[in-house]
């Protein structure tokens, strides 16, 4: 019968594109490999390939799986990366929906106290006083930083993994996201290694061009170290410094050019955002839920910031988080909102001005905030003011 020919012909086609195709995918992760250092394995016939080895002493492994759900299926690339054991039994996530609801029938998750990471997160461990030692504020601004972007992220005793529902093809995905991993895994090796607690205090502070300075001295160290160029990224961002923010992120794109947070501020050092007129009069708590009532990553919640509210004239009330003074220059820190985040639960939204006219209120002492909104820092929740007077 003639049919009998076409059909074999047609299942011979798609054999053969489905032959190729598997080649090409097998080269792309050959090229992954090569890029990062590690060993593909093949396997025989159309299984999918798999890279495993070794970067900076962490062991790396990508390989894929698939579910079944009746008529469906599924196809996830898991990305695992090791660390020496902690010795916390620990085991740390995103805050979803389905962990508020165990929480509220009694399952116990560990605090470290600070409201923000442990809003952020879900923690188990055997050991609480012993994570809280590890989690410095340079280590839970890392954590925050990747499970912000990569929300499927666990962090285990050994190891941290990403799983994505999909057969991942393209090479700089591959290498992008164990760059990311590396670098976190790095910093839970070794905490000292990376941003320091000091910086991350001094950032908070709103010390930018300091930070900034010190910033590159690492990056210099550690070249390849992805979370510390994505620090230094936006701290000149947020002081103003484009175009060496810009200059920065070429050098970062060539190490993970497809990691979310270095394409988005690719995007938006790149192109920017388009104005609008500032606002006559800025209501306080609507900016705070429109600028961080959602899970935006630093560079969206930047360019809201551009093109909503940059240049606005605020008279706000707050209260004094901290005083510092340094080369005659006084800076304060002052709480103006809280509000909500489905990422970091209850958020301090605070304003920084310096030489508020000589003015050295105490901390925790009611102010008014009078100037213009010039800049923001996203990760830290900070609104900078020019032209400011304290009252």
């Amino acid at each position: 019968m003639v049919f009998i020919p076409i059909v074999l012909l047609l299942t011979g086609l798609i054999g053969f594109f489905a032959w190729k195709s598997h080649q090409r995918t097998i080269e792309t992760w050959r090229q992954a490999g090569a890029e990062l250092g590690l060993a593909v394995s093949v396997g025989k016939g159309m299984s999918r390939p798999t890279l495993s080895g070794n970067i900076g002493g962490h062991p790396v492994h990508i390989d894929t799986y698939t579910q079944r759900s009746g008529n469906s299926s599924t196809t996830y690339t898991r990305y695992r990366v090791g660390y020496p054991p902690l010795g916390l039994g620990l085991s740390l996530k995103r805050e979803g929906a389905f962990s508020v609801i165990t929480k509220l029938f009694g399952a116990q998750d560990v605090t470290v106290g600070d409201t923000l990471f442990d809003d952020a997160f879900t923690v188990k461990t055997s050991d609480p006083q012993r994570l809280r030692s590890l989690l410095t504020p340079s280590v839970r601004t890392g954590l925050l930083r990747l499970l912000a972007t990569y929300g499927s992220a666990v962090v285990a005793d050994d190891h941290i993994q990403i799983t994505r529902a999909r057969f991942e093809s393209k090479q700089e995905v591959l290498t992008s996201t164990i760059q990311r991993m590396v670098a976190t895994a790095r910093l839970l090796k070794s905490p000292s290694a990376g941003v320091s607690d000091q910086m991350v205090i001094d950032r908070e502070r709103g010390l930018l061009e300091e930070v900034a300075d010190r910033v590159r001295e690492l990056v210099e160290a550690e070249p390849d170290d992805v979370d510390q160029r994505i620090f230094e990224v936006e701290t000149l961002a947020a002081a103003g410094r484009n175009e060496t923010a810009a200059e920065r992120l070429r050098e970062l794109d060539r190490l993970a050019p497809a990691d979310p947070d270095v394409a988005g501020w690719r995007e938006s050092l790149t192109h920017g955002t388009t104005p609008t007129p500032a606002p006559a009069a800025v209501d306080v708590n609507q900016l705070a839920r429109e600028l961080f009532g959602g899970d935006d990553l630093s560079f969206e919640t930047r360019s809201k910031f551009n093109s909503r509210y940059a240049d606005a004239r605020i008279t706000w009330q707050g209260k004094v988080k901290s005083l510092d003074e340094r080369g005659g220059v006084v800076r304060v820190l002052a709480t103006v909102a809280t509000v909500s985040n489905d990422l970091y639960g209850n958020t301090d939204i605070d304003v920084v001005v310096e030489n508020p006219a000589g003015i050295r209120p105490t901390v925790g002492a009611a102010v008014t905030v009078t100037g213009k909104l010039t800049s923001i820092d996203p990760l830290m929740r900070n609104l900078f003011v020019s032209e400011a007077r304290l009252s």
